[in-house]
């Protein structure tokens, strides 16, 4: 699990140590929260994150990264992690591309956000604004297992303890760009697929 997670940018969980700062994560566009196996607390975490949804969007919608401290004095730090393919198999015709934005307070790694089924141009190690920087557009592929219709699949994972989701939407309600959809760092979760309290 350690190799596969530092393949992915993500480095060893240490979910038992000391909580980070607290990171609010904005919705990456205007769309519906998730429904069925889509929901944050059932769905895949193909990437090593605490929760997953697949956020539906039609082909060519920009997609943001919105993030900001919960402590405003802090000085968050967003970081291109991995642009790679979003499908294990490694071709780009079946789900594009993923973009992981490693979140940093100083030299501590506090998490990371993944977005997946993306068309971008971003190399991984770059430094971004975290908060408005387009890191691509919602892209269309050949159907399979990876990928099965638009969207962009969105992952949080903390460095320490859990990264939690927004418990407040309804399967299906509608939220816009900048809208709350959960937490990176801080102690708000005990364990994986979690909403925050």
């Amino acid at each position: 699990m350690a190799v596969v997670l530092a393949q992915l940018g993500m480095g060893e969980p240490a979910h038992a140590s000391t909580p980070t700062p607290a990171v609010w994560v904005g919705a990456p566009f205007e769309g519906n929260w998730p429904t069925g196996d889509s929901l944050p607390a059932v769905h895949n975490r193909a990437y090593g994150g605490d929760w997953a949804a697949d956020l539906v969007a039609p082909q060519g919608t920009p997609v943001y990264l919105y993030a900001a401290p919960q402590n405003t004095a802090l000085t968050i730090t967003a970081v291109v992690d991995v642009v790679g393919p979003a499908c294990a198999s490694g071709r780009l015709d079946l789900g594009g591309k993923r973009v992981t934005i490693g979140l940093w307070n100083g030299n501590t790694k506090i998490g990371a956000v993944t977005y997946a089924h993306l068309e971008t141009g971003l190399t991984a190690g770059t430094t971004v604004s975290r908060w408005g920087t387009l890191l691509g557009t919602v892209g269309h592929y050949t159907p399979g297992s990876c990928w099965d219709g638009d969207h962009s699949h969105v992952e949080l994972y903390n460095q320490a303890r859990y990264a939690c989701y927004n418990r407040g939407y309804a399967p299906a309600q509608r939220f816009y760009p900048t809208n709350f959809i959960g937490f990176v760092g801080g102690d708000y979760a005990t364990g994986t697929g979690q909403a925050c309290p």
